[in-house]
């Protein structure tokens, strides 16, 4: 499917159904490196386009939505994303995230704000797969 959705009557895609465990899980290699696995569902940049993703036309303020598999002792690498603010929401597992020095430890259940413009990340610090939803959204 491909963040092709399910277009009806060939009206605008305004709403997006997509099975993420039919998405292949690949590294974003530029700033998140080999060690995290990303399932794309739909981004507004070149991440998207690997994915080859649509984001729906009433979509208005989120910019990503993508679920993350990270094995222990690994992480998506301290990143940031200008003008985005993000929310990850730990499915299962745990680790610790950090945002600028700050670090926290989280788990199953767990959610945590990430704000726009400022250097971020999750650490895989178990010895279980730990996987992640995110949630983006702009905030010019």
């Amino acid at each position: 499917m491909g963040g092709k959705g399910y277009p009806v009557d060939n009206l605008p895609l305004y709403m997006l159904i997509e099975n993420i465990v039919s998405i292949k899980k690949q590294p974003l290699m530029d700033i998140h490196g080999e060690s995290c696995k990303y399932q794309v569902i739909w981004q507004d940049d070149d991440h998207g386009k690997l994915f080859n993703t649509e984001r729906p036309a009433g979509m208005k303020g989120f910019t990503n939505f993508a679920r993350l598999t990270i094995n222990p002792g690994k992480s998506n690498n301290m990143h940031t994303h200008e003008g985005i603010e993000q929310v990850y929401i730990v499915l299962k597992g745990g680790g610790t995230v950090q945002v600028c020095e700050e670090r926290k430890d989280v788990r199953t259940g767990d959610v945590a704000f990430l704000p726009a413009d400022v250097p971020h990340g999750f650490f895989n610090t178990t010895d279980k797969q730990a996987i992640v939803m995110l949630v983006g959204t702009g905030v010019k």
